[in-house]
């Protein structure tokens, strides 16, 4: 059948997964409405309810991306992808590419970028639905990483990043007990950008590895956000859910709650349990 949010985009079902046929074209221009469509079928997959929709009767499979004959324009295309590979990830379910050998252009693209080692790729989609469903091993790349090769694969993509600031940003980073001896607060101020927020990353990292399982990121409307920051807290969310923890991020600013709803992923930045009597993640994300 025919998606009518965007013209070329088409949803199926076969052998029990969802199947999401992508426009001849992608690029930034209709990417808003290719990834609604994606997140609506992963949450059908994953067995949630699409907004306004009814609940499905059983979950699917898994979700399976056919490019096609679908050319790239731009970064858009591999974007998608990483951050439904990260989503599908946190709803545990399985995602995989169709993309056959005549598309070249795509398929090297997918190699180079570390895409093609995070999401198992098929030459058609009689192949993909056919495999079997098998336990996700660890990768040996991350969709951190895998986006920073998409940005030195596209270095003059406009939409991957903003146009620098004239004067050097700075971010501020403190820590603070949340008063029940287990959850670590983490107070931001100033300003996250594609240079600050990887010293975000690497803070939150070392509060991971120094045994820290319970984290609560604390911004404002104060915090100049001039980056996304989803796939170092996606990243660190994952990682202390593991072994669970959780990642809580109340209080956020209006540009980034706008973000995280329109990705479906206020349920996952949570606290997983209340103190002094108030849970942590009460507040809207």
């Amino acid at each position: 059948m025919k998606d009518t949010t965007v013209p070329g985009l088409r949803t199926d079902t076969r052998r029990g997964f969802i199947v999401l046929r992508l426009p001849a074209q992608i690029s930034w221009r209709n990417y808003a409405g290719i990834r609604e469509g994606v997140s609506r079928a992963l949450a059908l997959a994953a067995g949630d309810a699409a907004p306004g929709g009814p609940v499905p009767a059983r979950p699917r499979k898994g979700v399976v991306v056919d490019f096609g004959d679908s050319v790239l324009l731009d970064a858009s295309g591999l974007v998608l992808l990483a951050r439904t590979e990260t989503r599908g990830r946190l709803l545990g379910c399985p995602l995989r590419a169709v993309v056959p050998a005549t598309a070249a252009p795509v398929r090297r693209a997918l190699h180079l970028t570390g895409l093609s080692r995070l999401v198992p790729v098929f030459e058609d989609v009689a192949q993909a639905v056919a495999a079997p469903v098998a336990p996700r091993e660890a990768a040996d790349v991350d969709t951190g990483h895998v986006l920073d090769a998409i940005r030195a694969l596209h270095p003059a993509d406009a939409g991957l990043a903003p146009t620098p600031a004239a004067a050097a940003p700075e971010l501020t980073i403190t820590t603070a007990e949340a008063g029940d001896g287990d959850h670590t607060v983490v107070h931001l101020s100033g300003v996250l950008d594609p240079v600050t927020v990887h010293r975000l990353g690497e803070t939150l990292t070392s509060l991971v590895e120094g045994n820290l399982r319970h984290l609560m990121v604390r911004m404002g409307d104060r915090l100049g956000v001039r980056c996304d920051p989803l796939p170092v807290l996606l990243g660190i969310r994952w990682r202390v859910a593991a072994e669970g923890g959780c990642l809580s991020l109340p209080g956020l600013p209006a540009r980034l709650r706008e973000v995280i709803d329109r990705e479906g992923l206020g349920s996952v930045f949570t606290a997983c349990r209340s103190v002094d009597g108030g849970r942590l993640g009460a507040e809207p994300a």
